[in-house]
């Protein structure tokens, strides 16, 4: 697109495609005479013609909101519309509203109540936003909810987005607003630490005002951009591709095919092998496809438009094959191989049993229970896709990629493998990342622009569209629970046996690491309760569906929705109330450290606590009376609990993602500091949580420390984000390293001072001895400048203002017992969620009317944020066990493609969410924290599974099936119904 600035401002520029439009119009008050083509987007023309990146895309077709903007004062969503449309209009863009040092009240607001964490939806939110407050000054939160039902959000739960606009409505009016109840049980940190408080995030007012850099952002004008064919079928053999209509148009620049890639390049590097069968498999599918959205060719063109133009040039021929779907279908005796070189469709097979006798201890006693539980296929949906940038620099060898993940060294090192590139020879950054969930663990897809820059010599531009992201981006859950248990007379397990069967997709190791989710779920199946005896069994079977990986949980999901239905189920059977059946089989406080029958340690926990909590929190008695009012009228209220026990900080053998952080802290000649980590901040906050534990260590303040991550040629090695170790790998490690620096420093302020190391005292913002006291920064003027260092540094200690430090976990346990138990994980957060659902019975539609949390993490860095962690996973968790759902036909196609058929939670179908703190702290982390980023996906779902059971208890419904959409529940409410007849 030609863009001629009008009066004076200067846009970028593209080659111009025929057929062109000419258009004049505003944007942020500034005028432009344009040239584009006919069919550019109005999201594409402000991002790329205008580079006012702050408009998003998350969808493609209008139902997301990250690219809503002002059209003539109208909120518009910009990927729905042609630039050429817009002939003669007024735009306004998130850039319009306010900047990093004047944010507006708005914007003050969402940073203030925590309305954001990733910030990728942020910019079309505030536009909504700011359209209802000027039609609606005082608007009630309903409205307000209303208002922003157009714009998903996939991080916050909604909750603080909404008191964000309500208290920026109050201020915009001139009111006051008192600041909102946080409940605190036990606070965390006393008046003298920045651990412990609430802390507004650092990262907030860039990514407020459009000046966040994810990394479709950061590509460069002279970008090719990678478009990528992938296959209609789950199960064929690829017998032909013709390519050539496709390269002769103009603009394409470069395909690639799977016979390119295995000539050459790499197969995709296992990421973990525990007890699990190996593929042979490329980023591109070489001689046959095996799911629906297997990339089969890639095109580099000199624009989006045209690469898409181009995959419709792409012939290929297929031979089509049977696909098998579910795990009993690729068992079968003669079911199709998806992998020829294997004799069965098989990919995990595990057994563990404790010592005991389970047999004779189930029939042994008093109550015998069996329960099976299936669960439903679902995502991740990151609102930013996965996104990749790959330049390679002929002249220097060197291969710099800019991607939106959640590891950057892990990244580095898959890519290497992959490309056959040595590892020092690729450069991974990672600026503001737009969501992961365990999605963007994943490396497959992304090899593939890296090839083709490595071929063109350009650089090379890769974003996921939507349906690229429900059609490969990895998949979860898609499993089967067979238990059978035994309590005693007095309501105490004897004995449990669980079979776990799950459905891997066509991978769970090469293009992602899923098959280990069901190893996490037999793990902690145990839960938060005693067990004397325990057996499972783990079978992991391939089919003809997308890859297999992560999804906060992680098999966490798999342990706590088997465990809590159980009890649940047994309590019902027993006759007792099921907390109270929950109370009789916890681990008590006083038991732990606690080691389970698998091995591993249970840290520290007071779970008795947090259920009382949530029964306060509730209100039990004052319930059941509304409940039975309610029937009389015909409305169907029910309240559910279930307990969470969520493993963090996983430290897995045999596997990319195991047992180790490092920490590099800097302080400048000037006094202030640097933090490197190599962990990856991906909405979570660590830019500013890891700033106050560090500041604590120092005795700054947090204002002084920058955190520096996602840089592999900057960062230490380090594992990044995932299994919420943060708060236990990343947290620790800063601790110790600024404990070694601290050390470093007071030696050379003795040295400055003349005294003795032991004769200096550590004070805020330096050291004293002797009645003088030297600040950091004539300490690092002193070292670094003058005199220097041959003077200020006493003999023996290193000459620069840096330390290092590893954190391991020192409870991991690798080697297997005799029964085969392990320990792999650092700490045990634990929860209570209670849930309020309404259930219409002449609908079938489930309405969550209330949830609280009462929520053990142990040390509460920052409340504000594990706030905000707790709201966007119970969010997820709703909508993980209302709505969201991969269904596939009979041919393995996926049917939903796309958010208006993908449902996720809006606005206006959540609750309020109250959060209680209780901590107990961790022995085996520096100050006690504990990872808290995945107990509402792992808690909800069976929260509100057992509030709907008890809502639908006059029908004798028994839940059997996931997710609970209207038909489903109308469905079982009427086999109830016959049942009872």
């Amino acid at each position: 697109m030609n863009i001629i600035a009008n009066p004076k401002k200067t846009a970028g520029t593209a080659a111009a495609k025929s057929p062109m439009a000419k258009i004049a119009l505003t944007v942020n008050g500034e005028g432009y005479e344009a040239e584009v083509p006919s069919r550019t987007l109005l999201v594409d023309f402000i991002r790329q013609g205008l580079q006012l990146t702050g408009t998003h895309t998350g969808c493609d077709d209008g139902r997301c909101g990250a690219c809503t903007v002002h059209v003539d004062g109208e909120p518009t969503k910009s990927c729905m519309v042609l630039a050429a449309q817009v002939d003669g209009c007024s735009i306004e863009t998130v850039e319009s509203i306010g900047t990093p040092e004047q944010l507006s009240p708005l914007q003050r607001a969402f940073k203030q109540h925590h309305g954001l964490q990733c910030g990728y939806c942020t910019p079309g939110m505030l536009m909504s936003a700011k359209d209802l407050l000027k039609r609606n000054p005082s608007p009630t939160e309903a409205e307000v909810r209303h208002a922003i039902a157009g714009n998903i959000c996939r991080c916050t739960g909604y909750h603080n987005i909404v008191e964000a606009i309500m208290a920026g409505a109050a201020e915009m009016r001139g009111e006051k607003v008192a600041p909102a109840e946080h409940k605190h049980h036990q606070p965390g940190g006393g008046k003298d630490t920045w651990v412990g408080k609430r802390i507004e995030r650092s990262q907030d007012a860039r990514l407020l005002t459009g000046y966040g850099q994810y990394a479709a952002d950061l590509a460069p004008s002279n970008s090719l951009h990678c478009a990528i064919l992938r296959s209609p079928h789950a199960h064929a053999r690829i017998k032909k591709i013709d390519v050539s209509k496709a390269l002769a148009l103009p603009g394409v620049i470069d395909i690639i095919t799977g016979s390119d890639v295995k000539r050459d390049y790499k197969p995709l590097p296992p990421t973990i092998n525990i007890a699990m069968r190996l593929n042979t498999c490329y980023a591109i599918a070489v001689d046959k496809v095996v799911y629906n959205g297997e990339p089969v060719a890639a095109i580099a063109a000199t624009d989006p438009y045209i690469a898409e133009d181009a995959l419709e040039a792409i012939e290929v021929e297929y031979e089509l094959l049977k696909p098998v779907l579910e795990p009993s279908d690729a068992l079968a005796k003669d079911a199709p191989l998806l992998y020829e070189d294997w004799q069965d469709n098989k990919c995990l097979e595990y057994r563990f049993a404790s010592h005991g006798d389970l047999r004779g201890a189930i029939d042994g006693s008093a109550h015998k229970v069996k329960l099976t539980v299936p669960h439903h296929r679902y995502t991740a949906v990151p609102l930013e896709g996965r996104v990749t940038l790959a330049a390679w620099d002929r002249g220097a060898k060197k291969l710099t990629v800019t991607m939106s993940t959640q590891a950057v060294h892990q990244s580095r090192t898959l890519l290497a493998q992959g490309l056959g590139l040595p590892e020092a020879s690729v450069h991974v950054i990672t600026k503001d990342v737009g969501g992961g969930f365990g999605l963007k663990l994943q490396v497959d897809g992304e090899i593939i622009p890296c090839m083709l820059a490595l071929r063109t010599g350009k650089p090379v531009l890769w974003v996921e569209t939507r349906e690229e992201n429900l059609l490969s981006g990895i998949h979860s859950r898609d499993y089967v629970l067979e238990m059978e248990g035994g309590f005693d007379a007095d309501g105490r397990f004897t004995a449990l046996k669980v079979d776990i069967v799950g459905n891997c997709g066509c991978d769970g190791t090469n293009r992602s690491s899923g098959a280990g989710q069901l190893l996490v779920g037999a793990f902690y199946f145990q839960g938060n309760y005693q067990l004397p005896i325990y057996e499972t069994n783990v079978l992991g079977v391939v089919t003809n569906k997308a890859p297999y990986g992560a999804y906060r949980g992680y098999g966490k999901d798999i342990a706590n929705l088997g465990i809590e239905r159980f009890m649940e189920a047994a309590a019902k059977q027993i006759g007792i109330d099921s907390n109270e059946l929950r109370r009789r089989n916890f681990i008590e406080k006083e038991q732990f450290p606690y080691e389970i029958l698998t091995g591993a340690i249970y840290d520290s926990g007071d779970y008795r606590t947090i259920l009382s909590m949530a029964e306060e929190a509730m209100n039990v008695p004052e319930f059941r009376t509304r409940q039975e009012e309610a029937r009389k009228e015909g409305r169907y209220l029910g309240l559910g609990f279930a307990m969470v026990l969520e493993p963090a900080g996983g430290s897995v053998p045999n596997c990319i993602f195991n047992a180790h952080e490092t920490t590099t802290i800097r302080m400048m000649p000037e006094g202030d500091f640097l933090v490197l980590t190599g962990m990856q901040e991906i909405g979570q906050g660590i830019e500013t949580s890891y700033a106050q534990v560090v500041a604590d260590q120092l005795k700054v303040s947090p204002e002084n420390i920058r955190i520096i991550c996602g840089n592999t040629e900057t960062v230490p090695y380090g594992l990044g984000a995932w299994s919420s170790r943060g708060s236990s790998f990343g947290v620790s490690s800063a601790v110790e390293c600024a404990k070694k620096l601290v050390a470093k420093l007071q030696a050379m302020a003795g040295n400055m001072l003349g005294g003795q190391f032991n004769d200096v005292t550590h004070v805020e913002g330096g050291f004293e001895a002797g009645g003088k006291k030297i600040t950091y920064r004539e300490i690092g003027n002193g070292v670094t400048l003058w005199p220097g260092p041959l003077v200020t540094v006493p003999v023996g200690t290193d000459p620069n203002l840096e330390a290092t430090h590893t954190w391991t976990h020192s409870k991991a346990r690798w080697i297997p017992s005799d029964v085969g138990s392990l320990s792999i994980y650092t700490n045990h957060s634990s929860c209570c969620y209670a849930c309020e659902v309404e259930v219409d019975v002449e609908t079938g539609k489930i309405s969550v009317n209330r949830i609280y949390a009462a929520h053990d993490s142990g040390v509460v860095v920052n409340p504000m944020i594990v706030d905000g962690q707790v709201h966007g996973g119970v969010v997820q968790g709703i909508g993980g066990v209302l709505n969201e759902e991969l269904r596939y036909d009979a041919d393995g196609r996926l049917m939903n493609k796309s958010l208006w058929t993908y449902l996720l939670p809006q606005a206006p179908d959540v609750p309020k969410i109250e959060v209680g703190h209780w901590e107990s702290p961790s022995p085996f982390t520096s100050i006690g924290s504990k990872g808290c980023g995945e107990g509402g996906p792992v808690g909800v779902p069976p929260a509100v599974m057992n509030a709907v059971e008890d809502a639908l208890k006059p029908f004798g419904v028994e839940l059997s099936v996931t997710p609970l959409s209207p038909e489903r529940v109308l469905s079982l409410i009427k086999k109830a119904q016959e049942k009872a007849v």
